[in-house]
């Protein structure tokens, strides 16, 4: 029954990382342009986010969604003004030839940096946590996941296992394409995925004034 519950969190992990939104778009563009550690360290970001956001709708702190919902206009206000400032510098960022295969800075400063980056773009989509809630609002009978505070640990694990190997996949999966690539191709994908990113950001922004 343990594995039963740590695959149904890898299936929950892979599914809320899976579609494509900013965080994937960051991920890939970091995998062409930088390689598989850049990109799967921003992809570990939204990891950390994820697993907090499936610990609170594991255990059922209900309170919280009426927090999320008391707070939903800033935080949408926040993650779109960070999506769309996001998209512009990424648009205008200029990669060389001479940068592929190489790695960004590796020191902890970077590292964190890249992780925080993702981590405040998941926390702060209140869709995030809902999505959480939804998914174990209706496997939790399933998976009797009050019976035992482990039940709910073995499937928030999970999780993390899930969303980690998905952002270990697409790093390195992108990662091996990136040698067929010329310099006006990854100028064509800075633009494309500042636009795709700040796109998002102003769909989250007139959402509130609609």
């Amino acid at each position: 029954m343990s594995l039963t519950l740590i695959l149904a969190g890898i299936a929950i992990g892979l599914a809320m990382s899976a579609p494509l939104g900013p965080v994937n778009i960051i991920v890939i563009r970091a995998a062409l342009g930088r390689g598989f550690w850049p990109a799967f360290v921003f992809g570990l970001g939204a990891v950390i986010a994820d697993v907090l956001f499936a610990a609170v709708a594991a255990y059922g702190v209900r309170s919280v969604e009426q927090v999320i919902h008391a707070f939903a206009v800033p935080l949408t206000l926040a993650g779109g003004v960070l999506l769309v400032v996001i998209g512009v510098r990424t648009a205008q960022k200029h990669i060389a030839l001479s940068e592929i295969g190489t790695t960004e800075p590796q020191g902890k400063g970077a590292m964190l940096r890249n992780a925080a980056g993702t981590f405040a773009l998941t926390a702060f989509n209140p869709g995030t946590l809902f999505g959480y809630l939804a998914i174990f609002g209706a496997m939790s009978p399933a998976l009797k996941l009050s019976l035992s505070p482990e039940r709910p640990l073995l499937v928030v694990l999970g999780v993390a296992m899930g969303g980690t190997l998905w952002w270990a996949f697409i790093s390195f999966a992108m990662d091996r394409l990136k040698a067929r690539l010329t310099e006006s191709t990854l100028d064509r994908i800075s633009r494309w995925t500042g636009v795709l990113i700040a796109a998002f950001g102003f769909a989250l922004l007139l959402d509130l004034v609609l």
